[in-house]
């Protein structure tokens, strides 16, 4: 699992802590959940990297680029590397 203080990494400026923890709840005390969320990573078929062998033909249609992690591994930096 991993916690991390959102205070310290969106400055935000309040007598209350803010964390965000991945992958473990069950320690928490259930008070101090706000909210909680379920996120998935891709899934890559067969289809869905034929798919991404396929971005040119679709990249400035119409004027519209797609960028997003799907294009590479799924990751937060294949995101930022589709757009480049």
């Amino acid at each position: 699992s991993l916690t991390y203080n959102m205070n310290i990494l969106q400055h935000i400026d309040s007598s209350h802590t803010f964390c965000v923890t991945l992958n473990r709840t069950e320690d928490i005390d259930e008070n101090k959940i706000l909210r909680q969320f379920t996120y998935h990573h891709p899934v890559f078929t067969t289809e869905s990297i034929a798919a991404q062998q396929r971005k040119e033909e679709i990249q400035g249609a119409q004027h519209t680029w797609f960028c997003g992690a799907y294009w590479y591994n799924g990751f937060h930096e294949d995101g930022v590397r589709s757009a480049l």
